[in-house]
């Protein structure tokens, strides 16, 4: 008499029924090693942005320090006329006719925040980069702004203001404001947004 016990399963027909979670086994790994590189790559991307972002924060304090280092290191100041900067321009001129007059509050050149214009009371004294570009420095014009050009081409805006401190003939003292940030990149690199570097110091006579 035939039971139903005595049916046996081919061996192959059971390997053919378990042959089959080992694929799904292979697409669960496939999935979570994509969703891995998917994260690496996110993080790549985010180091990369950052050490650009750095390297700009690096150049535009860099100019920062240049103006407030030449107009520091001239004698008898406050002065009248220019400081020539040169910068890396290779086509037309690479010189700057840097504004040297200064004026009493609110300063000569670039506008800067006050108490009542300023988003936050940390840039109270920064300069406003709301405000129209000031008149740009050039090899045949004197200014309070420029252009400049690094020397891996990089454009760089920057501005100044000029305050005189204490008018007392003894001992005049003046504020240098100096603000920059990055208005195109080279070589078609994307320019990044970074906020502007704001450095200031004070000359005395």
């Amino acid at each position: 008499m035939f039971r139903a016990r005595d049916v046996v399963v081919p061996a192959n027909r059971r390997r053919s029924g378990q042959s089959g979670m080992g694929l799904i086994e292979l697409m669960i790994a496939m999935v979570v090693l994509m969703v891995g590189m998917l994260g690496s790559m996110i993080m790549v991307i985010a180091g990369m942005q950052s050490n650009t972002r750095n390297r700009n924060d690096t150049s535009a304090v860099v100019l920062d320090q240049e103006i407030l280092e030449k107009f520091a290191t001239l004698k008898n100041y406050p002065k009248t006329g220019v400081a020539i900067i040169n910068d890396c321009a290779l086509a037309g001129t690479n010189q700057h006719l840097a504004a040297l007059v200064q004026a009493p509050a609110p300063g000569a050149g670039a506008v800067l925040f006050t108490a009542g214009t300023a988003p936050t009371p940390v840039q109270v004294g920064d300069v406003d980069w709301t405000q129209p570009t000031p008149a740009l420095a050039t090899g045949a014009a004197q200014g309070y702004a420029m252009q400049y050009r690094t020397c891996n081409n990089d454009l760089y805006e920057v501005r100044w203001n000029v305050m005189e401190v204490s008018p007392n003939p003894s001992s005049r003292i003046s504020l240098l404001t100096v603000s920059s940030r990055q208005v195109s990149a080279a070589n078609g690199r994307a320019t990044l947004f970074a906020p502007p570097t704001t450095l200031r110091t004070l000359i005395e006579n």
